[in-house]
């Protein structure tokens, strides 16, 4: 937060760390970056899903996520919110005919224009109709609103909060609970890294950092 002053243009931060799930005060940092003039970009990958994440009170200008992961879709689809401000002045990084203004009328597609389409449709990345990805994306996220991401944050929780007991109890360290979000969680030896923490599958070091992490379900769809 001491970072973040007024030569800050822009603030980047997700909800929770990717190593150990630590959760960030997106509010904090949103209401600081608002304070110094900075646009707040939120890379919620790791828990847009899992989490309930309040857009009212953040008010990011920009989020973003894959589409695999917490929500379940395929690879090769990502999500963008965008907040009302950028919708007519914001400057896309990608140019595509598809988010030119009239492009999605195949009868006029030689009537070239330059204004962008209307909302956060400019910012989107050339050829963006995935006529076999969408409806699996599509499908992911009817399935999570209709289980509620509360429930499933719950449901996660009941199983790290199990995790991070037992841990404990064996003589590992854990973020506090109300330091980290419920889906995710990391195990660390006192004094930080070991080389004892190994997949039992395949052997190999599954170390982030200097934790162990372990999340609750497989972050990819079967």
């Amino acid at each position: 937060m001491q970072a973040i002053n007024k030569e800050t243009a822009v603030v980047s931060a997700p909800q929770c760390h990717w190593t150990d799930g630590s959760s960030v005060d997106l509010v904090r940092v949103g209401e600081r970056a608002r304070e110094v003039g900075a646009a707040l970009v939120i890379d919620a990958s790791q828990s847009l899903g899992a989490c309930p994440l309040d857009l009212d009170r953040v008010q990011p200008d920009f989020l973003v996520s894959v589409g695999y992961k917490w929500l379940l879709g395929p690879y090769g689809l990502g999500y963008l919110y965008v907040a009302p401000k950028w919708h007519e002045n914001g400057s896309p990084l990608e140019q595509s005919w598809l988010t030119r203004r009239g492009s999605e009328d195949f009868a006029r597609l030689i009537d070239y224009r330059d204004e962008y389409r209307h909302g956060a449709r400019r910012f989107d990345m050339g050829e963006f109709p995935q006529f076999v990805l969408a409806p699996m994306a599509s499908a992911a996220l009817t399935q999570i609103l209709a289980w509620g991401v509360g429930v499933i944050e719950r449901t996660l929780s009941s199983l790290t909060d199990d995790i991070a007991q037992r841990a404990v109890y064996a003589g590992y360290e854990v973020q506090p609970y109300e330091q980290r979000c419920r889906h995710m969680i990391g195990i660390r030896l006192p004094g930080g890294r070991s080389s004892r923490f190994v997949c039992c599958s395949c052997g190999r070091s599954r170390l982030r950092e200097h934790s162990w992490r372990c999340h609750t379900h497989c972050p990819t769809p079967i």
